[in-house]
């Protein structure tokens, strides 16, 4: 990508400044010599593009320079420098409440060094040409400091034996160090023990003396102490007033003063402890063996017990009287929670010192009711729902259907959401009428304020899958017929064909604008509306009452209507009522030929330049003609005709439709809009939707609309119901957030309050569109700095003696000197230094430090040195140590016991601490975590797109350190943070993948219902817990098998006439006897104007098949000639039922011949040969299958209705049909007594057409009125 620069331009607006880095270098050799380059121009401080010279092109940054170009073969010279890590530093500010108790420690931060180096010389060199091999190592990490840990000591040794065999003694126990004090913990405590111990009483004489030492007596103050403090501050009086009358600079008094003030208000703070130093005493005496006293001299001992100590007096902590009660909390009435809590609170006004126990409670609640009866009722909460949004079926998407998500139209199982906002649900009854207020009463609030159990954002859905348009074949064409029947001008017409719609699309009738055109008309001259139609021929009636010879046969014919439906005789008025037919009745000897067979269907559907409809029938011989006097048979063209069929030309119109425009408001009928309300504001009316309606010529276009049928032109206009309009309805905002009203401690960040609406309604169907915007926020007021406390410690005070007069005869006593304690006064500060409440820094700063200490006035005999200087550093190594030193000063330095460095050393020294370390690992690696901002998931289902949820990730384990002592130390000494990490693998899951469905197989049955199916097959399996396959068979593949009707009618067997008989076995006369007969069958497509075309004999029925020869027996020309067989009679299916059939004669014999045999035929009824019973029978549902748009969601389950006949064979349902009583057969396991009724409720699939009934061949029985009952339909 390019870059922008912006710098300080020639004008105030323009500038060049750098906006993303470098291109890659380019260059022909490895090494310095690359080159790389950015596009630069200039651009306004709003962000677009103006013209160069608008920017100072002296200032234009440079568009190119040298780099480095790094080839593969520099992955071996170069490679990165990893520093040790840094110590862990704290990156978490302390917070102002202190945790009670340290679990895990501190959490840090620790850095390092990383450099790029060549590693032959060891110099740096550019990070980017490592980075070309290997990213950057990480230059930070998390590490974690330590809790504090105290002091660890062990339990006391036994006490030791007594100093001394007899009399009193001292003995002494220890203990040691456990584990010292690391990371700032409490120092460890006096490791030895001395306790005075009594033995049997010595056996020499009463000269040997014991010490016994006494407990100490209570902490008391001297009595002269008041006394003294009076003459101390006289004293001091006197001293400030001439140090006053001596100070006479004023900047100087001022300071004094400042400095007085700061004391005072110390001695202020320092009431809380109110310190008083003290004394107690213990006696020390020598006893004889008798328990007498004597006098000390007597007990050699080398140094006395201290019969008198400093102490401070014990005192108790001390509180103040309560303060007021605070209000009640609740100061409305709640029926849910009526009472509420009031607190009061007190504060200490002496703090314990020397005490062990502790200060009372500083707080007291009770419960307690609003006063007073006009409380004003409690503010209750509820959640309230936007709208769901539209369904969106695109989360549901798999792996597999991912690529489906570009597609349109989507439809079945879906998810749709919702947003949630918490409201106060009485605010109107609080506002007491306030108009205002009532508009705001659904205003969103705080989300915690509602406790209620939280509605559901998201649910499943469904959207409807589209519904394609089905329609019927086509209808036979109609007679040449007017337009319109009750308007016949001219001596134009039309012939026409129709199909309707078996399956309304999506929307019902309204939506027939996505059907094809359901009509088609061919221009045709000489039109009429009704014609006479031949239902059957006579018998052939000789002319002249003659008993044979040339005659004619009537026709017996009815009148029909365009549609072939017969109606009245007088409408055929004006139509040419049909000839007689001429006919011959073969006289004894003539030539007898069968009566013609029907017409065949016509060869084209009509006729042009290329193509001539023709229909053909034919007759065969029966009988020759004798030797004398017979009339000859024909020749065998004779025995045909031909004759021309669909005339009409092949130029086909039809009207075709446009989709339905947009519903437009149709002011005309205004008055009879009715209105709605939609919250006081949507109206709906009626409006008017338009489409264009076009003439079109089949294969060639639109053509002038004259060529089409007025009368049946498709509307062009219809009424609509325009959709009530939304507009976009919003709460009001949301109060502002509020701003922090505590300090921030380390956030330099601007704070910032804000406030919020939701939108409960989308605007639709041309509303009012959501304008303003639904968030906002402004700054809040910078917030006051957090402050933090610590105790300030002032210097100690003079250190206080025991009074000489205790002190009696001890030496120092007089001189003032000797052991004694020291007091100081600590103060509460602000970080700043400024001055705070005691009770903050007892809140904030941590414990208390230490008020008193013990402290030595040096006696004059007493060796004096300098105070302990630091220890000397460590150079690191173990066994290495550590010393400090100090000096004598003063006449200490001329006494010799004070040179004894036995007695007094003046260099102390301890070892270092050791740095051998060893880290070691500690539990097990943790799960692979991914990078931050890898995984999204959102309202717990997941987020449509490349959400990541696998990938490269890493995994951690904890470090330990351990000293060489195999002690826990801190975990920065073994140069580690805490943990060691390393890059791992979550292996993404891939689900099943399958092929495509193949192309659905042929219906399994061609009568009747059976089933098709279809497969897909094993593309990729599973793995990494991926969405499972499917069961697949042996070959890895999975069906799909549903139900199919394959109509009965489709394909018909269809025969020619019977060839003339030829005669196998001569008779003694020429042209008779027995013989064969042949005739051609063939399988041919049933459509409405019959049979058209020659098909595969697999796909008719094969027991169906008629026979193609037959043994015949061809008459002498004297002998008896009858006719075919007339069809059977119905055959009733009971043990004495029968049918027959008969034939006719149609020569008879002469004189010699042989005469006319019975012409009837009769045979008994029996089942499963020529009677059938015939029931309905349902199939098993089908699986649920779904539209081929859908995911998942609502299918369909279908079931098909069949007739089948007793012999288990299924038939076309027009068998059942016929019967007058329907049978319906169920699996045992279904509903057994299911009424007529309950028939139409079943889904069935197939649609039956009941147009103009399929051409059947004579041999089966006409067809029938319609089933009695709807057909079966696919729901």
């Amino acid at each position: 990508g390019a870059c922008v620069y912006l710098l300080c331009a020639r004008t105030p607006h323009a500038y060049w400044q750098p906006l993303c880095p470098w291109g890659r270098c380019m260059g022909d050799d490895c090494g310095p010599g690359g080159i790389q380059t950015r596009a630069v121009w200039c651009a306004h401080v709003e962000g677009w593009t103006t013209l160069q010279s608008n920017c100072k092109q002296a200032v234009r940054p440079s568009n190119q320079q040298n780099c480095f170009k790094v080839c593969d073969w520099h992955k071996e010279l170069y490679d990165w420098r990893l520093g040790p890590w840094d110590r862990c530093q704290p990156v978490i500010s302390k917070s102002l409440e202190k945790s009670r108790e340290c679990v895990k420690g501190e959490e840090g931060i620790q850095v390092r060094e990383i450099m790029c180096i060549q590693k032959d010389k060891d110099i740096p060199a550019e990070d980017i040409i490592c980075e070309y091999f290997e990213p950057k190592p990480l230059l930070e990490q998390a590490c974690l400091i330590p809790c504090q840990k105290d002091c660890i000591v062990s339990e006391f040794s036994p006490w030791s034996e007594c100093s001394r065999t007899c009399g009193s003694g001292l003995q002494h126990r220890t203990r040691h160090v456990v584990a010292p004090p690391q990371y700032g913990g409490s120092g460890c405590p006096n490791l030895t023990e001395f306790q005075v111990c009594q033995s049997n009483p010595c056996e020499e004489d009463e000269s040997l003396y014991s010490l016994q030492v006494g407990p100490w007596s209570a902490c008391s103050v001297p009595h002269t102490r008041q006394a003294r403090q009076a003459r101390r501050r006289g004293k001091n009086k006197e001293r400030e007033k001439e140090r006053g009358k001596a100070v006479k600079d004023p900047e100087a008094r001022e300071l004094i003063k400042k400095k007085r003030n700061r004391n005072r208000q110390n001695r202020q703070e320092n009431r809380y402890w109110d310190i008083q130093i003290g004394y107690q005493t213990r006696d020390v005496m020598c006893l004889n063996r008798t328990g007498k006293s004597a006098d000390l001299s007597f007990c050699q001992q080398e140094r006395l017990p201290m019969t008198f100590q400093s102490c401070v007096i014990t005192k108790e902590c001390q509180v103040s009287e309560w303060l007021e009660w605070s209000p009640c909390s609740k100061t409305c009435h709640d029926v849910t929670s009526p009472t509420g809590t009031r607190v009061r609170t007190r504060t200490i006004t002496q703090f314990p010192i020397g005490s062990e126990k502790e200060c009372p409670a500083l707080e007291e609640k009770e419960p307690c009711v609003s006063q007073g009866d006009g409380a004003v009722l409690c503010a209750t909460y509820g959640w309230r729902t936007t709208e769901w949004t539209e369904c969106h079926v695109d989360p549901l998407l798999s792996q597999q259907d991912k690529r489906r998500a570009n597609q349109t139209a989507l439809c079945g199982g879906g998810v749709q959401t919702r947003e949630i906002y918490c409201i106060q649900t009485n605010d109107n009854m609080l506002s007491h009428g306030n108009t205002q207020k009532d508009k705001e009463a659904s205003k969103p609030v705080d989300s915690k304020l509602c406790t209620g159990p939280v509605p559901n954002t998201t649910q499943l859905c469904h959207v409807p899958c589209p519904i394609e348009c089905e329609v019927s074949p086509w209808s036979a064409w109609g007679p040449c017929t007017y337009e319109n029947c009750n308007d016949q001008q001219g001596k134009k017409g039309f012939k026409l064909r129709k199909r309707r719609i078996t399956n309304e699309p999506t929307g019902g009738s309204g939506a027939t604008g996505n059907c094809p055109h359901l009509l088609e008309a061919i221009p045709c001259e000489e039109p009429s509306c009704y014609d006479w139609k031949s239902v059957r021929l006579g018998d052939c009636e000789p002319d002249n009452g003659k008993s044979c010879g040339p005659g004619t046969q009537v026709q017996e014919v009815v009148c029909i209507n365009s549609d072939g439906e017969e109606v009245d005789r007088q409408l055929c008025r004006d139509a040419i009522f049909p000839i007689p037919v001429a006919c011959d009745a073969p006289c004894p000897k003539d030539c007898v030929l069968s009566a013609w067979s029907s017409w065949s269907s016509c060869s084209h559907t009509c006729s042009g330049k290329t193509t001539e409809g023709k229909q053909t029938r034919a007759r065969s011989i029966l009988a020759y003609a004798g030797e004398e006097g017979g009339i000859r048979c024909p020749n065998i063209s004779a025995l045909q005709e031909v004759r021309s069929c669909n005339e009409h030309p092949c130029t086909v119109y039809h009207w075709q439709t446009g989709p339905w425009g947009q519903c437009i408001e149709d002011t005309s009928v205004s008055s009879f809009n009715t209105t709605t309300t939609w919250n006081g504001e949507a109206s709906c009316s009626v409006g008017m939707q338009t489409r264009k309606v076009i003439c079109v010529r089949v294969n060639v276009g639109q053509v002038g609309p004259k060529k089409c049928p007025e009368s049946l032109r498709p509307e062009t206009v219809r009424p609509c119901l325009l959709p009530c309009r939304k507009d976009c309805i919003v709460t009001p905002y949301s109060d502002w957030t509020p701003c922090p009203s505590s300090c921030r401690e380390g956030d330099s960040g601007a704070r910032k309050q804000s406030r919020q609406r939701v939108i409960i309604q989308l605007p639709g169907n041309g509303g009012k569109e959501c304008s303003d915007p639904l968030y906002e926020e402004k700054a809040c007021e910078a917030p006051p700095t957090c402050h933090s406390y610590r105790w300030k410690t002032h210097k100690w005070r003079r250190c206080q003696l025991v009074p000489w007069s205790i002190q009696q005869d001890v030496p120092g006593a007089q001189e003032g000197c000797g052991p004694g304690r020291q007091a100081r006064a600590i103060t509460c500060r602000k970080q700043d230094g400024g001055q705070a409440s005691i009770q903050e820094c007892l809140q904030y700063a941590g414990p208390v430090p230490a008020l008193t200490q013990a402290c030595q006035i040096p006696c004059q005999d007493d060796c004096q040195f300098t105070s302990w200087s630091k220890f000397s550093s460590c150079n690191g190594d173990c066994g290495a140590v550590r010393t400090r030193k100090r000096a004598i000063v003063g006449k200490s330095k001329k006494k010799e016991k004070c040179k004894n460095s036995h007695l007094y050393p003046l260099i102390e020294t301890q070892y270092c601490p050791c740095d051998k370390y060893n880290a070691q690992p500690v539990g097990n690696w943790s799960d692979c975590i991914l990078p931050e901002g890898k995984a999204e998931v959102l309202l717990g289902m997941k987020v449509q797109g490349d959400s990541k949820e696998c990938g490269q990730g890493y995994r951690y384990q904890a470090m330990a350190c351990y000293d060489q002592n195999g002690r826990l130390v801190e975990t920065s000494r073994c140069n580690s943070h805490g943990y060691i990490e390393e890059a791992c693998i979550i292996p993404c899951p891939s689900d099943c993948k399958l092929s495509e469905w193949s192309n659905w197989s042929r219906c399994s049955k061609s009568c009747g219902s059976g089933v098709k199916v279809r497969s897909k097959w094993l593309r990729e399996k599973p793995y990494n817990g991926g969405r499972p396959c499917p069961k697949l068979d042996h070959v890895n593949q999975v069906y799909e098998v549903v139900p199919c009707h394959s109509d009965c009618n489709q394909y018909i067997w269809v025969t020619e006439p019977w060839s003339v008989c030829k005669v196998t076995f001569v008779d003694m006369r020429d042209n008779c006897g027995e013989g064969v007969q042949t005739r051609k069958v063939r399988c041919m497509q049933n459509t409405a104007d019959g049979p058209s075309e020659h098909v595969e004999d697999y796909l008719c029925d094969p027991e169906d098949m008629p026979l193609g020869s037959r043994e015949c027996k061809l008459p002498c020309p004297e002998d008896c000639v009858i006719s075919e067989w007339g069809p059977w009679t119905h055959c009733p299916c009971n043990p004495s039922g029968s049918r027959q059939r008969s034939a006719d004669p149609i020569r008879q014999p002469a004189d010699e011949g042989r005469a006319c045999p019975d012409a009837v035929e009769k045979e008994p009824c029996n089942l499963n040969k020529n009677c059938y019973h015939y029931d309905y029978n349902v199939t098993d549902w089908s699986t649920c299958q779904l539209s081929e748009k859908a995911v998942c969601g609502n299918g369909i389950k279908t079931r098909m209705l069949d007739c089948v006949r007793s012999d288990g064979k299924s038939v076309d349902l027009k068998y059942c049909e016929e019967v007058g009583e329907t049978h319906i057969s169920f699996k045992k396991d279904e509903v057994s007594n299911i009424s007529f009724f309950h028939l139409f409720i079943y889904l069935l699939t197939y649609l039956f057409i009941h147009f103009t009934p399929p051409y059947q061949p004579p041999s089966l029985p006409p067809h029938t009125n319609p089933l009695p009952f709807p057909h079966p339909l696919l729901l």
